[in-house]
């Protein structure tokens, strides 16, 4: 069930399918749902905020996340975990969608599964828009006020809480817009002693430290199916460019957000082997203790 983003009464809609028409007036408070660009704004006030991240840094994931070692090795973990877990799954929800990748990702592997995803900021809305056209819905939203209750049966976030400062909020809202039964999937940056500069220029809160991120899921009322970490393999190289990072900071020089990962060529091929087999094993059931980034899976209580 859809919720007013004002009072949270009851949202219902002739078609289903598409909700949020541009006709739509609560009968309660008597909100009615901006459009811009053809994209229904739900927190119209947010829309062009820099609250979090910079809404610039999406012209530049845009450009090369379809090729790039980490997003395209991270979308096919994605797939596994949706796969294995949820395979009777009918819709999907993914909170910050950015640019559009994961949902693209999803659409060709799962071509019965309805998708639709939120940004806060509307400039990366713009560019998933074109990459996904009008067959994805798409909603400009603050991800602390989910106006849904039982409405999804599967919700990703993926390198999204950490720009969020009360995740545990954003948490418990992914509890309520959930099916009983269903679950989400959650990617979150890890261990404090990888923050660099480059978390700095992301707009980054936190970076999780070990279990936390189960211990706030297990908190909002989720049980925890498969929790693992993430870019092992390529660690100890993560954790080189990190001291180079500090280091060029004391010496006064700049990080810009991205450049970490923004490689070409044979060494983009290199590193995206060494992922497609991490991820070829952790989907043989291999976890990993530690790396880059932690995966968790959980799932909603059926009653």
């Amino acid at each position: 069930m859809w919720c007013c983003p004002n009072c949270g009464s009851a949202a219902t809609f002739s078609s289903a399918d598409r909700p949020w028409p541009v006709a739509w007036r609560c009968k309660s408070c008597q909100l009615s749902i901006s459009y811009r660009e053809g994209i229904p704004c739900l927190a119209p006030d947010l829309a062009d905020s820099t609250i979090g991240f910079d809404p610039k840094l999406f012209q530049k994931l845009n450009s090369f996340e379809d090729t790039n070692f980490w997003f395209v090795n991270r979308a096919r973990l994605i797939v596994a975990l949706l796969e294995k877990y949820f395979p009777s799954s009918r819709d999907f929800f993914e909170i910050g969608c950015g640019t559009g990748s994961v949902l693209q990702a999803l659409r060709k592997c799962f071509t019965d599964l309805s998708l639709a995803g939120s940004e806060m900021q509307l400039n990366g809305l713009r560019f998933a828009r074109q990459r996904l056209g009008t067959d994805v819905m798409l909603l400009q939203m603050d991800a602390r006020r989910i106006p849904a209750i039982g409405q999804f049966d599967v919700i990703g976030a993926f390198d999204v809480l950490e720009h969020i400062a009360d995740d545990q909020h954003v948490l418990s809202q992914i509890y309520t817009a959930l099916r009983p039964g269903g679950g989400e999937i959650i990617a979150v940056p890890q261990h404090r002693w990888l923050w660099s500069p480059e978390d700095e220029a992301a707009c980054h809160v936190r970076r999780y430290a070990r279990d936390e991120l189960e211990k706030k899921i297990e908190k909002a009322g989720l049980r925890i199916l498969c929790t693992t970490s993430f870019n092992a393999i390529l660690l100890p190289l993560m954790l080189a460019s990190r001291l180079r990072l500090r280091l060029k900071a004391r010496n006064g020089c700049h990080q810009e957000a991205l450049t970490e990962i923004q490689v070409g060529g044979w060494i983009n091929g290199l590193l995206s082997v060494a992922l497609a087999l991490e991820v070829f094993l952790t989907s043989a059931g291999v976890r990993w203790p530690i790396g880059g980034s932690r995966f968790v899976v959980a799932g909603k209580p059926a009653t």
